[in-house]
């Protein structure tokens, strides 16, 4: 099949690293003083932060995607903004990237070495004293608001969440004035919305049991209805439309986490009809629903003054034993593009993401960036736009790119190396044009030219032994030292 052809200018752009300490003020929602000159020349921008699931890095149209895939509206973002080619999740599983996106911080500095997914039951694993994505919005007058799938955690641990109970803490504890959405995965459970803290449709007087096993046959009890899974999407993106519109005489931070194209894939009836049969479907109407939330800003005259950043949480599934996944891939559809490797590995299928920024006048349209950057440098680039320091002890992995989202020429990269975690707890550490996975004895560490060989076929390392050490020694340091981000030390 052939491909579409997406004609780009491509840079390499370059930004500072460097960040100075302040008070923890804005943890607290206390806003901190931004340089009065600074502000002066414009006014805060809203901000939108969407992370789809398990979404691949070759599963849309701008990055490469078959023809017959439509993802008009993602493509819409690449021609009206910058696309990323070197975009890394932190892990190549869900919760753990989440962490990393919110927090600007490695989720095994936290959680340690394990590098899996979390239980649907489990406690809030973000420390309600940390910076997030919202709590730095928050303490800068802006009205915050998460959408979607949590999988973070509800209530204090230890111990499991028990739904009987106000689910608390949870986000609105780091920041965010408003949640909709959904405890984890689709089929987890409980199988009804989650509203701030409360558990909507309850029976009055019965208690809620959840039936965990992940499974379609799952089922919840005490709850008046469960929630059609063929209707989450349409309903996450109708909530947030309605909260954008009623938040948007102020500036206003929405994270909208998707559940497409995790499964189960169950879409709205309206998705019908593409070659790749249901996840081509699904994959379509994640890409309606970014156009939706598009189409609401432009219905409002924000979109001139909204940043927009487009990615996911690790990358897309290729299980062969799936039948949607092999009907897709039998049909034409590499979804991972040429990365060897798919969600849980350690090879760049896992965590290579589509990276799509969007602002009008600040980010130069139709342009493509070959720089790295991890997801964990949301929060630094956010603090850099709104012009607030970071405290220390917080952002502890987080490299201010906001540089790298605007100049038109090239320059050095921000960070010089990036770590990534696998499912397995395998690390894996990228430095310019190589990648180098560490192994447990007896296993041999490999080693990877990325540049030159992206699907990982070579490896390198008997004949670049000093290369592997130099590499080993610093993701070791990392590790040890507790942060990557200058200035973070506590």
């Amino acid at each position: 099949m052939k491909n579409k052809k997406v004609s780009r200018r491509r840079f390499v752009f370059s930004g500072g690293t460097a960040a100075t300490a302040a008070a923890l003020a804005s943890l607290a929602g206390v806003a901190v003083q931004a340089n009065p000159c600074f502000s002066a020349q414009r006014s805060k921008p809203n901000i939108i932060v969407i992370l789809a699931d398990d979404y691949g890095w070759g599963s849309a149209g701008c990055y490469g995607g078959p023809a017959e895939l439509k993802t008009p509206h993602l493509d819409r973002l690449a021609r009206e903004g910058r696309r990323f080619t070197n975009a890394y999740a932190p892990s190549s599983v869900c919760s753990p990237t989440r962490y990393g996106l919110i927090t600007g911080r490695y989720d095994w500095r936290t959680r340690g070495d394990g590098g899996g997914v979390i239980g649907a039951a489990a406690p809030l694993q973000i420390e309600t004293d940390r910076l997030t994505l919202a709590s730095l919005c928050k303490g800068q007058g802006y009205r915050t608001a998460a959408f979607g799938k949590w999988h973070l955690g509800l209530q204090a641990g230890p111990g499991r969440t028990d739904w009987n109970k106000p689910l608390a803490p949870g986000p609105r504890a780091i920041g965010f004035d408003y949640f909709f959405g959904i405890a984890a995965n689709a089929w987890n459970g409980p199988h009804t919305f989650i509203e701030n803290e409360t558990l909507l449709g309850r029976i009055p007087g019965e208690d809620i049991k959840v039936m965990e096993n992940y499974s379609p046959t799952n089922y919840t009890k005490g709850i008046k209805e469960q929630y059609d899974t063929d209707l989450l999407m349409d309903e996450f993106t109708k909530k947030t439309k309605e909260w954008i519109a009623e938040n948007s005489s102020e500036p206003f931070f929405v994270y909208y986490a998707a559940t497409a194209v995790h499964k189960p894939h169950d879409y709205h009836p309206r998705f019908t009809g593409s070659p790749f049969d249901k996840y081509g479907n699904f994959i379509e109407e994640l890409d309606w629903c970014v156009g939706q939330i598009l189409d609401q800003l432009d219905s409002l005259n924000l979109a001139d003054n909204t940043l927009v950043i487009f990615t996911s949480d690790n990358g897309g599934v290729i299980y062969q034993g799936d039948p949607e996944i092999k009907y897709a891939v039998d049909a034409g559809l590499a979804i991972n593009g040429p990365l060897r490797g798919g969600k849980h590995s350690e090879f760049e299928g896992g965590f290579r993401e589509p990276f799509l920024v969007r602002w009008p006048g600040r980010v130069p349209a139709g342009t493509v960036s070959d720089q790295v950057i991890c997801l964990t440098d949301i929060l630094a680039t956010l603090a850099r736009v709104l012009d607030v320091p970071l405290p220390n002890g917080n952002a502890d992995d987080s490299f201010n790119a906001w540089r790298l989202f605007t100049e038109e020429n090239p320059g050095l990269p921000i960070r010089d190396h990036v770590i990534m975690h696998a499912a397995n707890g395998t690390y894996a550490i990228r430095m310019g044009d190589w990648k180098l996975i560490e192994r447990k004895p007896p296993k041999q560490n490999e080693l990877y030219n990325i540049k030159e060989d992206v699907a990982e076929t070579n490896n390198l390392i008997d004949a670049n032994a000093d290369r592997a050490a130099q590499m080993q020694k610093i993701l070791s340091e990392a590790r040890d030292r507790g942060y990557t981000r200058p200035g973070a030390v506590k």
